[in-house]
């Protein structure tokens, strides 16, 4: 088969493209497509190129196309890349006054092409003409073109200013209240300042604001230059009031060691210290410290724009925790015993069953008594919120120990002499009631006063526990009573002595109160000597032996009257008769005779050696008195018989005859008569002087009534002594 060769693919040549274009891949219209660098030869490609416009100049590609394996002629495309032509040159910044009258822009190039963007747009129909009427830069751009390349675009910059611009300041100028101000500054040449916006005359000094009022105040300042004075510039000097101190809580209080919080403050623009004046301040609040106790004093101003107020001062107080309550320790019960809660000495108590950890109870725990062993409690105090280290509180619970070993009964006489108990055990405690009471280290001694049973309690204690009590029985047993005797025994001197006796049981006798040796014999006493001896004997029941009885055995002298009474002359109605005499164990007895001494009868009481009347009369005169001593059943001796006589006062009455009234001249004198009548002795006296007359009257006679005064007579009875005065006469002229 002969096919036929096809046609060359229609093509479109020449393409251009500027230098640095973007080319796009070369086409052709055709079958299956080869393309190639050369007019003939070389391998093609089914790819298309793409041609390169880094370089001016022409490139020549070719293109076929295929029917089945025949390929047909090569068409060619001629891309021509031509070179870009330089930026043109031109004149920049262009500067104009405001609303001056501008001309065309110009720039050195061939084809110029003017633009109002750097890039893209539409090119202006001519070079432009910048429009002054608007202060300020507007940038124009313009290229130039070789054929349908064009180059890069020049920009002019045309500035347009002021006749003089106004000078660069910054407003506003803030101020806090009372700051220290300085000059205002503006940017330009030729400064002048003015405290209007318009009129009035400048000054090249800068003011300086004052602070001392809150509020806005305006300031202008103007430059000159070539164009004259600029349009003033306006700074606005603002004084702000300076902001009171923030609010804040103080003092704050933590406890020692715990994690503490960043302060807070209520304000605006807060700024935090260390010190009430100078420093940095920190926009960070700060977090307190609490590992040391103690007070630590921060600061927070807040600010309002720049101003700053004064600082608040917040006190962080870090407290101590208290230390340990004051605890005993160890508690020591009994077991079973009844436990009370426990105590410390601190405030703000909380208890705990754990060293660590767990959470406190305000109630002191009661422990368990009833299991052997140790338990450990803790409790802490606490001071405000904070807590200190918890004390230890061992509470042991102690067995309780067996009663004591005792020996029981005790076995006691009525009335011996008894040892205190014992029992074997530790630290015993004697009781009286097998329970209640109180105990005591030292063992009883039983009495045997009475008999019966007493019982007697012992408990023993260890490690503080105390026992069961043990009991002990006492048994007294009664002891029998002294035996029935007759005492005294009297024998007189001489006297044949029989064997004493005495009623009771298993008697004994001794010759001591106490003591010595029993025997069971009854002694015989001796009559030898004059005294008295005395026997002791008991009876005995079992073995117990009872009191001692005394029996006194006197041996009498036969009495004998020493002193015999004598008769009494008494004027009393009293008399005492007094009689002695010789005899061991001597009895008196007074007898009265009324008819002389005939008879005699005992006096009622009149039992002692001395015997004393009262009440007598002068009747009583003829009686007799007399004593009898005895001596047991020796014979009596007998005194002599005696009376008492009692006389009779006298009365005496003192007379005067004829008158008391004497004279020289007159006779006459003191007489007396006494009842009743008797042997009577007379003394007179004068004045109480006595003098020597002693009869029974006194007168001028005699010689005696010589001289004026008060008389009186004593008148005595010869016999008894009795005597009685007169009344007093006083003699006179």
């Amino acid at each position: 088969t002969v096919n036929s060769t096809p046609l060359a693919p229609t093509v479109t040549s020449p393409v251009a493209y500027c230098q640095g274009a973007t080319a796009v891949v070369l086409t052709a219209t055709g079958t299956n497509l080869l393309w190639y660098t050369a007019a003939i030869g070389g391998t093609g490609t089914t790819t298309a190129p793409t041609p390169s416009t880094t370089a001016g100049g022409t490139t020549i590609y070719y293109v076929s196309q295929t029917t089945g394996s025949c390929e047909g002629p090569r068409a060619a495309i001629t891309v021509n890349v031509t070179a870009t032509p330089l930026a043109p040159t031109v004149t920049s910044p262009v500067t104009y006054c405001q609303n001056a009258t501008a001309t065309a822009l110009t720039a050195t190039g061939a084809n110029l092409k003017w633009y109002t963007v750097p890039t893209g747009g539409t090119a202006l129909a001519g070079a432009p003409t910048p429009i002054t009427t608007t202060i300020g830069s507007t940038t124009y751009y313009v290229s130039q073109s070789t054929g349908t390349c064009e180059g890069p675009r020049a920009s002019i910059v045309v500035n347009v200013v002021a006749v003089t611009a106004a000078p660069t300041v910054s407003s506003p100028v803030v101020y806090c209240q009372g700051a220290t101000a300085t000059a205002l500054t503006a940017t330009g040449t030729g400064l002048l300042w003015y405290t209007t916006a318009t009129g009035g005359t400048g000054t090249a000094t800068a003011p300086i604001p004052a602070t001392t009022t809150v509020g806005s105040t305006t300031y202008y300042v103007s430059q000159t230059s070539s164009c004259g004075e600029s349009p003033r510039a306006s700074i606005v000097v603002t004084i702000n009031a300076t902001p009171l101190a923030p609010t804040a809580t103080t003092p704050i209080t933590y406890c020692q060691g715990a994690t503490a919080t960043a302060l807070t403050a209520t304000g605006t623009g807060l700024l935090w210290y260390t010190a009430a004046t100078g420093g940095t301040g920190s926009a960070t609040a700060p977090v307190p410290s609490t590992t040391t106790a103690g007070a630590t004093t921060y600061y927070v101003s807040q600010t309002t724009g720049v101003c700053e107020g004064p600082r608040a001062a917040i006190v962080v107080n870090v407290t101590a925790p208290p230390a340990a309550p004051t605890v005993a320790s160890p508690v020591a019960y009994c077991q079973g015993a009844t436990a009370t809660a426990l105590t410390a000495t601190g405030t703000g108590l909380l208890w705990y069953i754990a060293a660590t950890g767990g959470t406190g109870s305000t109630t002191a725990p009661t422990p368990l008594t009833t299991t052997v062993g140790n338990t450990i409690y803790y409790v802490s105090q606490t001071t405000g919120t904070c807590e200190g280290p918890r004390a230890a509180i061992t509470v042991t619970v102690n067995a309780i120990p067996a009663a004591p070993a005792v020996a029981t009964p005790v076995v006691y006489c009525q009335g011996a002499t008894a040892t205190a108990l014992t029992a074997t055990g530790t630290n015993l405690l004697w009781y009286t009631a097998a329970t209640g009471g109180t105990g005591t280290a030292t063992a009883p001694t039983p009495s045997t006063t009475t008999a019966g049973n007493t019982i007697y309690y012992v408990s023993q204690t260890t490690t503080g526990c105390e026992s069961p009590r043990a009991a002990i029985t006492v048994t007294v047993n009664a002891t029998p009573g002294a035996p029935t005797v007759t005492t005294p025994v009297s024998y007189c001197q001489g006297g044949t002595g029989v064997a004493l006796t005495a009623t009771g049981t298993n008697l004994k006798w001794y010759t001591v109160a106490t003591g010595g040796t029993a025997s069971t014999t009854a002694p015989i006493p001796s009559t030898a000597t004059v005294g008295a001896t005395t026997y002791y004997v008991s009876q005995t029941t079992g073995v117990c032996e009872g009191p001692r009885a005394a029996i006194v055995v006197n041996v009498n002298a036969g009495p004998a009257i020493t002193s015999q009474p004598v008769d009494i002359n008494t004027c009393a109605t009293t008399a005492t008769f007094t009689a002695t005499a010789s005899g061991t164990n001597l009895t008196y007895q007074w007898q009265l005779s009324t008819d002389g001494g005939l008879t005699y009868t005992a006096i009622p009481g009149a039992t002692s050696s001395t015997l004393v009347l009262t009440g007598l009369t002068a009747a009583q005169g003829n009686y007799k008195y007399r004593l009898v001593v005895s001596s047991a059943s020796c014979s009596s001796a007998t005194s002599n018989a005696v009376s008492a006589k009692v006389g009779i006062t006298p009365v005496v009455v003192l007379t005067a005859a004829p008158t008391v009234n004497f004279n020289p001249y007159t006779n006459g004198g003191l007489y007396t008569t006494v009842s009743p009548v008797g042997n009577y002795t007379y003394q007179w006296k004068r004045n109480n002087n006595i003098i020597s007359n002693t009869t029974t009257s006194i007168t001028k006679a005699n010689g005696l009534l010589d001289e004026f005064g008060s008389y009186q007579v004593t008148v005595t009875d010869v016999v008894t002594g009795c005597f009685g005065v007169s009344n007093a006469i006083t003699v006179s002229d």
